[in-house]
Formats: C-alpha cells, sequence, structure tokens
C-alpha cells in the first residue's frame, strides 16, 4: 500500500530536477516508510513511490523495483492477496525471486502471462510497469476500482499520473483549474464524477476500474480499455436453494478474509456494529480461532469503534455485544471533541468536495495508527450488492407499485419500514398499506401521484432514480458499463457498485486511510465473492423484511441475533450539525464570514450548503 507518481514526457525534453521528487512526496502520508524515484531514457520518464511496508519489511521491498535484470520496472499500489500461490506456480516454470513481496510476482507475472496476468491477480491495485527494451508504459487499475490512479495525457506533451489530484496542484508547467460543469454536477449529486472517471479539475481524470491502458515514447493518443467486465462473468444461482448459496457465500467470504489476514504488520477491523463489520470481526477471529492465516501477524484480533454519545448514530452498544459475544478486545474512539484545524487541513489534503467533512472516518485510523495498526479490515460493497440502502428499497417498491405486483409491492414496503427507526415504523406501516390497498382499488392510477404520496409518506428527499441511468452529462473518462438491458431492480444494483455510490465512497474510504498511513482491505470485494452476488436470484438478496438476505443467513449461529437481525441502518459519517452547533461553532461561524468561503459561494450554485462552500474555500 503506497502512493505512486509518474510522468512521462512525450515531448522528449527531460524531466527537471526535483521535479518527480516534489510531486511524489506530496503524498508522504501514503508511504512514510520509504521513498524511491527512477528515471528512464535521459530522464523522459520519471516513476516515484512512497511506501507504506506491510510485506517484506526490508529494503528489498523498495520501490520502483525491477526484474529481469532490469528489463522491467514497476510502480505500483495495493495488494494482491494470492501472491503467495501465484508465487508458487512461478518458481515451478522456473522463475526466482528475491524478495517476499507481492510485487516481484506481479512483475514475474506480467513477464510469463503478458497483459492476460490480470486475470490472475486477486487483489487491489493501481500500477504502471516499464518495458526498457520496447520502451512502453503499461498501467492498470483493479476491478472495482479500490485503489486509486489520477492521470493528466495532452497528446505530444506528457503523460502524468498520481494516486492522489493534489500533487497537480504544485505541478510545474501544469495549471490545476476547476472544471464548472464537473463542479456543477458534483454540487447537485455528490456522486456523479468517479465513476465517469472525472474530477472536478480540468485535465485531471481518473483510471476507470477495470481499465487498463499501454503507452510509447511517440503515443500521440491515450485510448483506456476495459479488461474486466461484470457481464460477462455471472453465472446463473438460481437453481440453488437459499441454503446452498448461504453456505456457498459464507466459503469465498472466509476465504476471502483469510486471504487478507496474509500482513507482516497488525490487522484490526473498523467495527460500526452494523451487519457489514460485524461479520466481517467475526470471521476474522473465527480464523485466527482455527489456526489463523499462512504468514498472519499475531496482533490481528483487535476492533476499533468509533462513538458517538448521546447522538442519535450512535452504535456503540451494538458494538459492544459483537466483541463481548466473540470475547475480543474492542478500541473506542470518541467523537464528542472535534479539532478544527485537523478538519480543515485533511479536506485540503483530500482536494475534492464531499457532503460532510471526513473527519470522523479518518479519526478510526488516526486511532489505528496511533496502537500501531497498519491495515484495518472494512465491511464495504455489501450495501451496493444487497440492497442496503434505503433509497434503493424505495425505489424497489416504487418500480413494483408502479407495475402493480401486489404481492413483491407487499414484501418490499416490510423491508422499507424496517429500514426506518422504530419511533415511526407503526405510522409508515399504516400509510403504506393504504397506499396499497388504494392503488389496488383502481384501474388506472398516476405515476406521478404515486410518487409525490410516497414521498409525503416516508417525509425524506430521498433521491429518485427511476430508471438508473446517467444524469447530468455523459462524458466519461474510459469503456463505460451499459446497463440500460437490465430491469431497474438488477440495473439498480450494478449502478450503485459499479458507477455511483461505492466507486466515490471507495475514493474517500481510501483518502481516509492513507492520510493515517493505514491500509484498508474490503473482503466483501473479492472479485469471486462479487461475481458470486451478482449471480444470485433476487429472493436470495432480499426478503422476509431483511436487506442482505442472504449475508443474514450465512452469519446466522456466528453473530449475536440483535446484530444479525437489525435492520434500522446508521452508517459512520460525521455529526456535522452537531458540531456546528457545539464544538466548531466558532469556527464555523468564522468560516462563513472568510473572504475565501465567499469567493468560493459565487461559484457554485445559491442552494449550496454552507459546508460546500467551506470545502470548496479550502481545497482552491
Amino acid at each position: 500500500m503506497c502512493g505512486i507518481a509518474g510522468i512521462l514526457n512525450l515531448s522528449g525534453e527531460s524531466i527537471p530536477q526535483g521535479k518527480l521528487e516534489q510531486f511524489t512526496d506530496i503524498m508522504y502520508h501514503r508511504g512514510p516508510d520509504a521513498s524511491g524515484y527512477e528515471f528512464f531514457e535521459n530522464r523522459q520518464l520519471g516513476l516515484g513511490h512512497r511506501r507504506l511496508s506491510i510485506l517484506d519489511l526490508s529494503d528489498a521491498g523498495r520501490q520502483p523495483m525491477s526484474y529481469a535484470n532490469g528489463r522491467y520496472w514497476i510502480c505500483y499500489n495495493g495488494e494482491v492477496y494470492n501472491f503467495l500461490e501465484l508465487r508458487e506456480e512461478l518458481v515451478d516454470i522456473g522463475f526466482t525471486f528475491r524478495t517476499n513481496t507481492d510485487t516481484e510476482v506481479i512483475l514475474a507475472a506480467y513477464i510469463h502471462w503478458g497483459k492476460e496476468f490480470l486475470h490472475k491477480l486477486n487483489g487491489m491495485w493501481a500500477m504502471a510497469i516499464w518495458d526498457t527494451h520496447e520502451k512502453e508504459l503499461f498501467i492498470s487499475r483493479d476491478r472495482f476500482g479500490i485503489k486509486p490512479f489520477y492521470y493528466h495525457f495532452q497528446a505530444g506533451s506528457s503523460f502524468i499520473f498520481a494516486s492522489e489530484t493534489l500533487p497537480f496542484k504544485s505541478l510545474e508547467g501544469f495549471n490545476r483549474t476547476i472544471n464548472r460543469d464537473h463542479l456543477k454536477a458534483q454540487e447537485t449529486d455528490n456522486y456523479a464524477l468517479e465513476g465517469r472517471g472525472l474530477t472536478i479539475y480540468n485535465g485531471i481524470y481518473s483510471l476507470l476500474p477495470g481499465h487498463c491502458a499501454t503507452l510509447n515514447l511517440n503515443s500521440s493518443e491515450f485510448a483506456p480499455k476495459r479488461w474486466y467486465d461484470i457481464t460477462k462473468r455471472k453465472q446463473d444461482r438460481s437453481a440453488y436453494t437459499l441454503e446452498e448459496n448461504s453456505q456457498a457465500f459464507y466459503e469465498l467470504f472466509n476465504d476471502s478474509c483469510r486471504r487478507r489476514l496474509v500482513s507482516d504488520v497488525p490487522v484490526a477491523t473498523a467495527l460500526s456494529g452494523g451487519l457489514d463489520s460485524s461479520s466481517v470481526y467475526a470471521t476474522v477471529n473465527s480464523i485466527i480461532k482455527n489456526g489463523g492465516a499462512a504468514r498472519m501477524n499475531e496482533n490481528s484480533q483487535q476492533a476499533f469503534v468509533a462513538t458517538f454519545t448521546g447522538l442519535e448514530s450512535d452504535e456503540t452498544e451494538y458494538a459492544k455485544g459483537v466483541v463481548a459475544y466473540l470475547n475480543g478486545q474492542g478500541n473506542y474512539i470518541g467523537h464528542g471533541d472535534v479539532n478544527a484545524d485537523l478538519l480543515a487541513h485533511e479536506t485540503t489534503l483530500f482536494d475534492s468536495m464531499t457532503n460532510a467533512p471526513l473527519y470522523s472516518i479518518s479519526a478510526v485510523y488516526r486511532g489505528m495508527k496511533n496502537e500501531g495498526i497498519t491495515v484495518s479490515m472494512d465491511g464495504h460493497g455489501v450495501d451496493e450488492m444487497l440492497y442496503g440502502y434505503k433509497d434503493m428499497v424505495y425505489n424497489l417498491y416504487n418500480d413494483f407499485h408502479n407495475k402493480r405486483k401486489t404481492n413483491a409491492t407487499q414484501d418490499i414496503s416490510k423491508v422499507l419500514i424496517a429500514l426506518y427507526h422504530p419511533n415511526h415504523r407503526q405510522e409508515l406501516n399504516e400509510r403504506i398499506s393504504a397506499e396499497i390497498k388504494l392503488n389496488n382499488s383502481l384501474v388506472m392510477r398516476s405515476k406521478r401521484i404515486i410518487k409525490n404520496s410516497l414521498r409525503q409518506l416516508i417525509k425524506r428527499d430521498e433521491l429518485e432514480r427511476e430508471s438508473y441511468t446517467w444524469p447530468m452529462f455523459a462524458e466519461t473518462a474510459g469503456e463505460s458499463y451499459d446497463f440500460s438491458d437490465m430491469d431497474i431492480p438488477e440495473r439498480m444494483l450494478h449502478n450503485e457498485f459499479f458507477q455511483r455510490t461505492l466507486p466515490s465512497l471507495l475514493r474517500n474510504f481510501d483518502f481516509a486511510g492513507m492520510i493515517n498511513s493505514v491500509e484498508i482491505r474490503m473482503p466483501f470485494m473479492d472479485y469471486r465473492l462479487v461475481e458470486f452476488i451478482y449471480s444470485l436470484p433476487f429472493e436470495h438478496k432480499i426478503g422476509d423484511g431483511f436487506t442482505k438476505l442472504i449475508l443474514r443467513r450465512a452469519m446466522k449461529g456466528r453473530l449475536p441475533e440483535d446484530v444479525l437481525n437489525r435492520t434500522f441502518k446508521v452508517g459512520i459519517g460525521s455529526p456535522w450539525d452537531f458540531w456546528i452547533k457545539n464544538n466548531l461553532k466558532e469556527w464555523y461561524n468564522d468560516q462563513l464570514i472568510s473572504r475565501h468561503v465567499i469567493d468560493a459561494k459565487k461559484e457554485l450554485s445559491s442552494n449550496a450548503s454552507p459546508w460546500a462552500c467551506i470545502n470548496l474555500s479550502l481545497i482552491k
């Protein structure tokens, strides 16, 4: 886990002394353990690296790393969890290795299998490989975009890349400016850009997940191609019972957790008390109690919990229940106090727009680092695959209701009601029942009336995306997925995971971890498990009053019943409204009248939130 950077001058000019080093070292937090810089072709190409040591802590693991007598060089950020098996396979073929890293295995795999080697890798990555003989730079990003890769390309001039956008701000010869259309789209929909490979900046793009590309010294174009396609990887699991699929699910999930425990440094679990992170923590503890994983650090049983005492978002009691149930060790990180200077500093480094500060998220990993933890196991990805969000269930209800599918509507209404706070469920149940009865009694009913009625019913300004198509504009950097031929329930899952919500959340959590020099591993995003889930029938994903049905069945007997059957969803996030009325009140009021925030507000719409104005002022 690291920070990578590169400059390829297609004009033939040499990279000035210190330019690559400065560009790379802005990301010091991503890799405080070591740095490396290599130049090729009379300094026409430079690769930079900041190292966070996790596998092979010796200097042998430094990057950029070479192989085959210096022909191939790699600059790599990520982890490949099946590298031990790949290493054995390559040794049997005749390859030799001088380090105990996954990085060296990746290079050998590239040499042996060519660009098809990507399909052999199980992990997360953003990488660049330079072939000194062919004068080619090969770049790639993992299937789901867990690790970031930002770039700028100008034909005949340069190709520049980094793990974050901030380095471009101080890059000599590059004028980083905000793209007004992109900023407007981001303001309207916080998830509008990342899944398209776009940023709020002109000329800075994100290599799309599952994409790769090749450039040479004479490249006149840059055309990323999709190397991984989920639509070609699914199989039909509808012939299996829920019990059979649940067992297969757990076997895959258990193996995914086991592989992600491989580390030469301590691993911990970020535990919220919700179903997803609790499932990760329970499975990790089970693996450790049953012998552990190969090459696992012995200090890998701790859980770190964000607490919000006195707030509705506090889930501490659930997390404590999980820790006690598993006889584990919990570390509790309070969020009553917030450091305004640190919040502003993190926002500046994040260099993008969010709908709330990332402070509470990053505080969990900051707490880990203070306790000597370098790797976190997290539960991301499940909500997007198994209808875990309230607005997804709302859209299911709306779709079934409009299609007059009475039984399906009634089943989904039970799930929808359960997602709300218990204090509101009885009234909600009565009004939904009346809505369904009224709909059944009419021959024709306006969709608009139904939607408006339900909106009043749930008293929320939920985001409505009936068709789940791309809004705003069509610009995309790469070969975007097209899920338009799927029905709405299936299209919804694909869109949330591959194009909309998850790409932005992955960006946010990657930064929240790496700003504290902590790597985040995500067992639910093992590609084998993702492909398995997308192969399941609808009724195994949601039903019986529950979202994430198959996960609940798979974890039965492995978690406390109150966590297993819990439906009211909170989610971790900064209690911004509470802070600005308490701890951040003075700082917040000073910000609102500052010249920088006032200037930023002029660039946003009249409806822009105060936080959006502060956010923009801090990154400009």
